[in-house]
């Protein structure tokens, strides 16, 4: 007996566990161990000989509580509850308590548990998720959680509405590629891809499939989520619905593509009066000769007819891509075309005006590069709207140099490695350095008011985006800029 109340003292002093012995018939502390000193800020002799009510430990409505929770074996295991410390502060605590006999008296050994780093650290968790829930909710864009499996663990209130639907089954638990249509399967490979490379892909056009199978237009950002150690964990996915704007930018395209050829008109006209000109001199040769005489030769009204009929077919191919250019692209379908081809016709539509002001055009064209996949009407735009940009930083360049100098605008293309370059230069006014990261922006212009609404760089950024290119700016302020064009030919 006397060994193992030793043994048990050795127990009950020495472990780093809170303990205490209370007297079953009085209710009042026998014993305590430094454990339970710590803990509360109590000293021995403020708890020995008392009761937990009587020195504040235990509320009478706690303790009640407690006693109601006793199991019918009389024990107390793993129960949570809150003491109070001697300087006010609540200690929460998993208390366990059983029935003991030391020397024949029945007492009650209670063994508690710290858990206030738990109920903190549980706590700063549940307020971590509800700020968590609430930035998700308030984004004005749809976010979506997918672990590395693509299956959806987590969607936003906006990206609920973005797929059509009003609760989250529709879409948690779904991996995420029975949403993205199947020509668009290459593009969310890449996404992810780069991902993974670079932690972060951004702004992103996908096609987007909803709950009831209908398609929009989605403007994607996809981040990755990792560890402290690096371990990737899931991907962020930040999902904007750009249909509107897609629809916005199609009509300004339009209406940009019009107001390109009102200011080419003159240019159109003089290419057209060309091979009218010329029908008009062979019919008054053809006149002129039937006049002389009462026959006309076979071989000379053939030879005549075929001068006529080639003009015609040039006056109705002029026409005819004019008609071709200026009409809506949403039936258009994307085909291999030639850069050079392209870039001669936007040269064809505004050479005139070129002539008119006294602007030199130098062509470098690289006639073997390969065809690239676009819409060709829309590339012409984009080179009518540099060369309408150069033209006018000419003429701002000219109204304040006093000394004459020689215009001149310059096309280059050129193959490099996978891609395929087109730089156009001027040697005109230049940007400034405070303009030059902001000049692609829609309705950003460094042009006098009313000479230009800031949208061409805009639609030509757009344009070459579709084709998977980019559009780089350089510029000598006042003495000219450069615009590259980068198309990657295996994509």
């Amino acid at each position: 007996m006397k060994l193992s109340e030793e043994n048990f003292s050795k127990i009950f002093y020495l472990n780093p566990t809170v303990c205490s012995l209370i007297d079953c018939v009085t209710g009042k502390y026998i014993e305590v161990n430094d454990a339970f000193c710590n803990l509360l800020g109590f000293d021995k002799n403020e708890v020995i000989g008392k009761t937990p009510v009587e020195f504040g430990v235990l509320t009478i409505e706690s303790l009640n509580t407690l006693y109601l929770k006793i199991d019918a074996s009389g024990k107390i295991s793993d129960l949570e509850a809150n003491l109070i410390a001697k300087n006010g502060d609540v200690k929460h605590v998993l208390l366990s308590a059983d029935y003991i006999y030391i020397q024949n008296k029945k007492c009650c050994i209670t063994i508690v548990h710290d858990i206030n780093d738990r109920i903190q650290a549980k706590q700063a968790l549940e307020i971590s998720e509800e700020k968590y829930k609430t930035l998700l909710n308030a984004s004005p864009d749809g976010i979506l959680l997918i672990n590395m499996k693509g299956v959806i663990t987590e969607v936003s209130e906006i990206g609920l509405e973005l797929f059509g639907t009003n609760t989250k089954d529709d879409l948690v638990g779904k991996k995420i590629f029975r949403f993205i249509p199947f020509d668009e399967k290459n593009t969310i490979g890449e996404i992810i891809e780069k991902t993974m490379n670079e932690g972060l892909s951004q702004n992103i056009e996908l096609k987007i499939r909803k709950i009831n199978q209908s398609l929009f237009a989605g403007e994607t950002s996809v981040t990755l989520i990792q560890d402290p150690d690096g371990v990737s964990l899931s991907f962020m996915i930040i999902i904007r619905d750009i249909s509107q704007r897609k629809k916005i930018e199609a009509k300004q395209l339009h209406a940009d593509r019009m107001a390109s050829l009102g200011e080419m008109a003159t240019g159109i006209a003089h290419e057209i009066n060309q091979p009218l000109n010329i029908i008009s001199m062979v019919m008054d040769k053809v006149l002129f000769e039937s006049a002389k005489t009462k026959t006309i030769g076979i071989e000379f009204l053939v030879n005549k007819s075929d001068k006529i009929f080639e003009n015609i077919i040039r006056i109705r191919n002029i026409i005819d891509h004019i008609r071709a250019f200026s009409r809506s692209d949403n039936d258009y379908v994307l085909t291999a075309f030639d850069i050079n081809s392209s870039i001669e016709n936007a040269v064809l539509m505004t050479i005139e005006q070129l002539k008119h002001l006294g602007i030199n055009l130098n062509l470098q064209l690289d006639k073997q590069i390969p065809k690239i996949v676009g819409n060709t009407y829309k590339f012409e735009q984009v080179i009518i709207n540099l060369l309408a940009n150069a033209k006018d930083a000419i003429e701002d360049k000219q109204s304040i140099q006093e000394d004459y100098c020689e215009t001149l605008i310059g096309i280059r293309t050129y193959q490099q490695n996978q891609f395929l370059i087109v730089e156009v230069t001027d040697n005109g006014i230049g940007i400034a350095n405070a303009d030059i990261n902001n000049i692609l922006l829609p309705f950003y212009t460094t042009k006098d008011e009313g000479k230009g609404t800031g949208v061409g760089l805009s639609i030509c950024y757009q344009i070459i985006k579709e084709m998977n290119g980019t559009i780089g700016i350089t510029s000598d302020h006042f003495y000219g800029t450069k615009i590259k064009i980068v198309l990657d030919t295996q994509k």
